[in-house]
């Protein structure tokens, strides 16, 4: 087997055991924090604070790990660490009543720090070992095929948690099995990430110079890359948006549609089948129209999702529109690395992957508070409707970009 179809082959592996370890500890953990009787402050923080820890792991990795000469190496250690978390998030029920919510935000916040250095290192390794063309195709076939997998991890999962627990105690006994499981998986998926074969000399590979960190005269840079400079403005915009949403969803499935295990897991199945296909149809529609175009028409799909939340009464009616919203976030999350592929620099890749990663979390320390604010000032019903809008204008930015490409082309 050649090292293209090993790595295709081994990529697609890796990402099966990543999304079933991940899916069966953050699927749920949202839920999980509101079993631990946490409040709306500490939900909040829930979804800003791992944010704090990536902004803090991006700053030290692009200034120390940029350079790495082993980056198969330093990333696998970096996902190993993470997965280690899962064991100390299982312990948390065996706290004091009253430091439990608390623990296991600060335990869930803290996991992003290696895990972030994990991801931009993932992304950057990615770059070299597939050239552009079967870099996309990796991608797409890599989040198709774990979409699958991670949809089933969490339909199986949510079943066993709501049918074999009789109390809250139950419940909370099963959350850490699948935890301590999450990590044995994290375990294998770290082996295969190792398997891969390197392709240092390859004509796409990163050219990396003294350079290569996030510093004063890396941003100061920054502008003279247009495309990629361009890219982040839009980039930053949309995820504010994006993310203040994610308190609203959680808030109002838990405490006003009165969401379960099995309910988040039909949801989630749902959803999955629809990324599933969602990333194969973009993968294609982008080769044929280009990513610019692409991902401004998912971007505002997923504008929709906030309108739909507001008119929603029950809990099955999220089932009506999660397909659609579904399908819109796999083109968004595939279009935006694509696009982060095209734009970064060859040289110093890495720092520019890292400081993508760097913008988006620094918004998920502050929209997802925003967001939460907003519901408390105007009404959870209405800050749907203004978080709609925003996400509406911040698509268009993306339409903006994509019509000012073709002027220039």
């Amino acid at each position: 087997m050649s090292k293209l179809k090993n790595n295709f082959f081994l990529n697609n592996l890796n990402g099966v055991l990543q999304v079933i370890a991940v899916n069966l500890v953050t699927s749920f953990a949202g839920l999980f924090l509101k079993r631990l009787n946490a409040n709306d402050e500490l939900v909040s923080l829930f979804n800003s604070l791992p944010a704090f820890f990536s902004i803090l792991a991006i700053f030290i990795g692009g200034i120390i790990l940029t350079n790495t000469k082993n980056k198969k190496r330093t990333t696998s250690f970096a996902f190993l660490i993470t997965r280690f978390f899962y064991i100390l998030i299982a312990l948390v029920p065996f706290l004091p009543d009253k430091l439990r919510p608390i623990a296991f935000v600060i335990l869930y916040s803290a996991m992003n720090f290696p895990n972030s250095i994990a991801v931009f290192l993932w992304q950057s390794f990615l770059a070299d070992i597939f050239p552009p063309g079967d870099r996309e195709a990796s991608l797409a076939s890599r989040n198709s095929i774990a979409t699958i997998a991670g949809t089933a991890t969490t339909l199986i999962t949510g079943f066993l948690l709501t049918s074999l627990s009789r109390n809250k105690s139950q419940l909370i006994t099963f959350y850490q099995i699948a935890f301590v499981i999450a990590f044995f998986i994290g375990i294998i998926e770290v082996i295969t990430l190792l398997m891969h074969k390197e392709r240092k000399n390859a004509a796409y590979a990163e050219v990396s110079t003294n350079g290569n960190k996030i510093s004063l005269d890396f941003l100061i840079n920054l502008p003279k890359h247009k495309e990629y400079f361009v890219f982040i403005i839009c980039v930053i915009i949309f995820h504010f948006t994006w993310q203040m949403a994610w308190p609203l969803f959680l808030t109002y499935e838990v405490d006003y549609l009165k969401t379960n295990e099995m309910w988040a897991a039909i949801i989630s199945t749902i959803n999955g089948i629809a990324m599933a296909y969602g990333y194969r149809f973009w993968g294609r529609f982008s080769k044929n129209n280009g990513n610019s175009a692409a991902i401004t028409i998912a971007s505002l799909g997923m504008a929709l999702a906030p309108f739909f939340y507001s008119i929603s009464t029950k809990i099955y009616h999220v089932t009506y529109f999660v397909a659609l919203t579904g399908f819109s976030v796999s083109g968004v999350m595939l279009l935006l690395l694509n696009s982060l592929y095209e734009v970064s620099p060859r040289e110093n890749r890495t720092s520019f992957i890292a400081f993508y990663n760097l913008v988006t979390n620094i918004t998920l320390v502050i929209s997802p508070w925003i967001g939460m604010r907003l519901s408390h000032f105007t009404g959870i019903k209405n800050a749907f409707l203004i978080v709609g809008f925003l996400r509406i204008l911040s698509g268009l930015t993306f339409l903006i970009r994509h019509k000012k490409q073709q002027v220039e082309a």
